[in-house]
């Protein structure tokens, strides 16, 4: 179907150049003819830009294919929704991939855009009209790159071969992660010299400028000091005035170049949360005195070495919850408070349609994401426990596996994901008392306490490609974990 745009407008300051977008979804059929396998439409967003690439190579026509823009789909299903199938509710999935990225802060409109971020490894959007209340034309369901479920609407460009900022297709690829270097006190992936930095990615909150030297030298922002890692799961900023003024990241790296980390302090404090990328940047490396190795420089941190910074053999952790004893530790600071409270991230301010809660006891963590009054999926559930005051697993009788980095900052649950259908990706959550809970599209079941005999949603449980944890374990060095 061509979409003529004319003046239209669908949102304020937005012009649209015509294009053709699919009547439907593509079908398992449409699916298996252009990609050779069965693996069904509903599925992750880079296998939706792969099915987009092969599609344009088979093209006939040369048509360059492409996964739809928000603003594409936004004004195909307001101006012409009578002309499109699989829209309102009655859909293969009820939802679809967009192109996007989604920032409030910088949608501000223009002619053919593409969000931010475009073609880089964020959170997308799902979108659909939905007829049971919800209008999802207009309010953003954010879904994580890795994850499954939304069906795949395509697109081409009537006057030329992709929006302007468009990456086209053929050259969007998943980051690969290299072998997970040994357990150490200086993980060598941070390591920049004085030719780059590490700054803030597109999704972020706050803002980064790191340098690392080998040597141990490092300069965070107009600061200079000294730096240590631990269990590849830490990135500890020692200034040179002082330990009282350290920085933690826990982080997690999606390739050599970028990932994500949420800081032990709080926004008021410099604190970031996000992804995090490398950048070309000549760096004057400062002198600083009384240089010490990781190990001792992690040593040295007297008051937090036993509980935070100690090397764990992260390879021996309880794989079922049978192997949790009193012998493994629980982070206190995550317990939700009671039954009359939980942690909750409200999605209404970013003009979400899904919120998520926890509950956490010391017998039980339960994680859910819920929509529409209802829990659309448990997440994670199960017995529970953390290492170092930054790692938590969850473990379900099921023998479900949830594995999450996390940090508690001006009375803020941040967590970062390793979970296949959202690894890397963070969460904010606050304690609310169970009567303050947001009613927008949450319904009641936000303010309800999760009930302990909940399990982890099927569809993740069984996918043991995108379902799963994806912590690698960082193997011992040569003398042993120590």
């Amino acid at each position: 179907m061509k979409c003529q745009t004319g003046a239209a407008k669908p949102v304020d300051g937005v012009k649209m150049s015509d294009y053709f977008i699919m009547k439907a979804e593509a079908t398992s059929q449409l699916w298996t003819a252009v990609m050779g396998s069965k693996t069904k439409p509903g599925g992750t967003w880079y296998e939706a830009v792969e099915f987009a690439c092969e599609l344009s190579k088979k093209s006939k026509s040369k048509r360059n294919y492409h996964l739809m823009t928000e603003a594409e789909f936004e004004y195909a299903a307001k101006r012409h929704k009578d002309k499109l199938s699989n829209i309102g509710g009655n859909g293969m999935t009820g939802e679809e991939w967009a192109y996007n990225s989604w920032d409030a802060d910088k949608h501000t409109g223009g002619t053919d855009p593409v969000g931010p971020g475009s073609g880089s490894h964020t959170q997308k959007t799902r979108r659909d009209a939905d007829s049971e209340g919800s209008d999802r034309v207009t309010s953003r369901l954010i879904r994580s790159i890795d994850g499954i479920g939304p069906a795949t609407r395509l697109v081409v460009s009537a006057d030329f071969a992709y929006p302007p900022g468009y990456v086209p297709s053929c050259d969007i690829h998943p980051p690969v992660a290299g072998a997970e270097p040994a357990n150490s006190y200086r993980d060598p992936r941070w390591v920049t010299e004085g030719s780059t930095h590490w700054k803030q990615g597109t999704i972020a909150i706050g803002t980064l400028d790191l340098t690392v030297w080998e040597d141990g030298t490092a300069k965070l922002g107009n600061t200079n000091g000294q730096w240590f890692t631990s269990n590849n799961i830490s990135f500890v900023f020692v200034p040179s005035s002082g330990s009282s003024g350290i920085t933690k990241f826990a982080y997690i790296f999606l390739d050599d170049h970028q990932g994500s980390i949420i800081s032990d302090k709080g926004f008021m404090n410099g604190g970031f949360v996000g992804r995090f990328e490398k950048e070309s940047k000549t760096t004057t490396k400062p002198s600083v005195s009384n240089l010490m190795s990781g190990e001792n420089l992690a040593k040295a941190q007297t008051a937090r070495f036993d509980t935070e910074f100690k090397m764990v053999d992260m390879t021996k952790l309880p794989k079922t919850a049978a192997e949790i004893t009193s012998a493994y530790s629980q982070d206190q600071r995550l317990l939700d408070g009671g039954a009359a409270k939980g942690w909750f991230q409200d999605n209404t301010s970013m003009q979400g349609a899904h919120h998520y809660r926890k509950d956490i006891d010391l017998d039980a963590f339960r994680f859910t994401v819920n929509q529409q009054g209802q829990r659309a999926a448990v997440l994670a559930a199960g017995k529970w426990f953390t290492v170092n005051n930054t790692f938590l697993r969850v473990i379900h009788s099921n023998g479900y596996i949830a594995d999450y980095l996390y940090t508690i900052a001006d009375k803020t649950f941040y967590h970062n994901s390793y979970m296949g259908y959202e690894k890397a990706d963070f969460r904010m959550f606050e304690k609310v008392d169970n009567n303050s809970m947001p009613s927008t599209n949450c319904g009641a079941i936000c303010g309800e306490e999760i009930p302990k005999d909940v399990a982890p949603a099927p569809m993740y449980v069984n996918d043991k490609e995108k379902g799963q944890s994806t912590f690698v374990p960082a193997p011992c060095p040569s003398g042993g974990c120590r």
